[in-house]
């Protein structure tokens, strides 16, 4: 009876800890070069932004400034998502499914091409070759868009988006030029319940106990 009392707990803990939680990320600040990887909080709910290369062996990071974040493959480059010299992304990892709202971009440009992929693929956050195809292999297209004038600020509606995804990739499709930094990501993350490791732990003492009787 106190085991079957302590799975109810547990149960309960769980479906409490799994609802989804509304979060905006900010992204900006005044960092410059972050290095490869960042974590950013909102609330309970954390991403971790990852620096692509898909073009190595230069090293990315991450570059932030107000305006969000981009990514640094030289010293002689905007520090923006741009593919002079190279092809670059961010991968942002919600650390479990995520349905998503909406990314909002700065320094988008007229003409600046910009790509946004979904997938549930921890792969994508180790590319280092291949380009862009090496991220479309493995991720589904989510939206298509173009910059918005000088200012370039560009907010891109995800909520149509029907199926929920851990990783959110800002990439470009390819050209000269292009370039933009990510400044804002919204999206409703569903956590890994932190009764979870207890429930299955009180299942498979459950499974031991009728064994035991059974004996």
């Amino acid at each position: 009876m106190k085991l079957l009392k302590f799975l109810s707990v547990a149960a309960a803990s769980a479906a409490m800890f799994g609802a989804a939680n509304a979060a905006t990320f900010y992204l900006g600040g005044g960092g410059g070069d972050i290095g490869k990887d960042e974590v950013f909080t909102s609330g309970p709910a954390w991403l971790e932004a990852t620096a692509i290369n898909t073009e190595e062996p230069v090293a990315p990071v991450l570059h932030q400034t107000a305006l969000g974040l981009g990514v640094k493959t030289g010293d002689h480059e905007l520090a923006q998502l741009d593919n002079v010299g190279d092809d670059e992304a961010i991968a942002l990892d919600f650390g479990s499914a995520a349905w998503l709202d909406s990314i909002t971009l700065s320094v988008a440009g007229f003409y600046d091409d910009i790509r946004i992929y979904g997938t549930n693929d921890a792969a994508v956050t180790a590319i280092t070759s291949g380009g862009l195809s090496s991220i479309t292999s493995i991720s589904t297209l989510l939206a298509s868009a173009t910059g918005n004038g000088i200012e370039g600020f560009k907010t891109i509606d995800l909520s149509g988006i029907t199926e929920a995804y851990r990783f959110l990739v800002a990439t470009i499709p390819g050209g000269s030029g292009d370039g933009f930094r990510v400044k804002y990501v919204s999206a409703e993350v569903v956590p890994l319940p932190a009764a979870l490791p207890l429930l299955l732990s009180g299942l498979a003492g459950l499974g031991f106990a009728s064994r035991r009787r059974k004996a």
